[in-house]
C-alpha cells in the first residue's frame, strides 16, 4: 500500500513537472516592436509590445498640412494590421476611398480597412511625423529620429528555449 501512494505522488510530480516544462518553452514568443535603419539595420528604437497592442502614427501632410493619423494592431505573426485612417482632407498621396468611410468632427475617417504589413518603411522627416504613439504611451517623436533617414518599423519575436539562451527570429 505504501508502495502504491509513493508511485501516485511520483506520477503527479511528473505530471506537474512537465505540465510547468511544456508551459515554460512553449509560451508564445515577446514580441517586440524595433525602429530600424533600413540601409544599415542599425536598431534606432526597441520596446517590447504584446498582441493586440495599438500603434498610431500622426502625422502632418508634408504638402497640405492637415493631421493625418493611422490606426494599427499589433498581430501575433509579427505582423500590423491598418483598421483606422483618419485626415482632415485630401491631397497627394492620401487615399480616398478605404473599407468605410464616414466623416466626423471635421476629419474624414476610414474604418475596417484590414490591410496587414509586414514593416512599415518610410523616409522620416522631422516636420511631418509627429509621434509614434503604442496605446498612450508615445514610442517616438519626430525629432528623435534623423531627418530625412530611411527607416524600417517593425515586429520582432524572440523565444526562450534556456533561461541563458534567447533567439531571434
Amino acid at each position: 500500500m505504501k508502495s502504491r501512494a509513493l508511485v501516485l505522488v511520483l506520477v503527479l510530480l511528473i505530471l506537474l513537472m512537465g505540465t510547468l516544462l511544456f508551459s515554460y518553452f512553449f509560451q508564445g514568443p515577446d514580441l517586440r516592436l524595433v525602429l530600424s535603419d533600413q540601409e544599415t539595420g542599425q536598431v534606432l528604437f526597441s520596446q517590447p509590445v504584446q498582441e493586440g497592442d495599438e500603434l498610431s502614427f500622426h502625422w502632418i501632410h508634408s504638402f497640405e498640412h492637415i493631421p493625418w493619423v493611422e490606426e494599427y494592431t499589433i498581430e501575433a505573426n509579427e505582423t500590423f494590421l491598418l483598421h483606422t485612417i483618419s485626415v482632415a482632407g485630401f491631397g497627394a498621396g492620401i487615399p480616398e476611398n478605404k473599407g468605410v468611410v464616414t466623416v466626423e468632427d471635421g476629419m474624414v475617417v476610414m474604418r475596417s480597412i484590414q490591410q496587414q504589413f509586414d514593416t512599415i518603411r518610410w523616409i522620416h522627416s522631422q516636420t511631418a511625423l509627429v509621434s509614434i504613439t503604442l496605446g498612450q504611451t508615445t514610442f517616438i517623436t519626430g525629432e528623435d529620429v534623423e531627418h530625412h533617414l530611411p527607416v524600417e518599423l517593425s515586429i520582432k519575436g524572440t523565444r526562450t528555449l534556456w533561461p541563458r539562451l534567447r533567439l531571434t527570429k
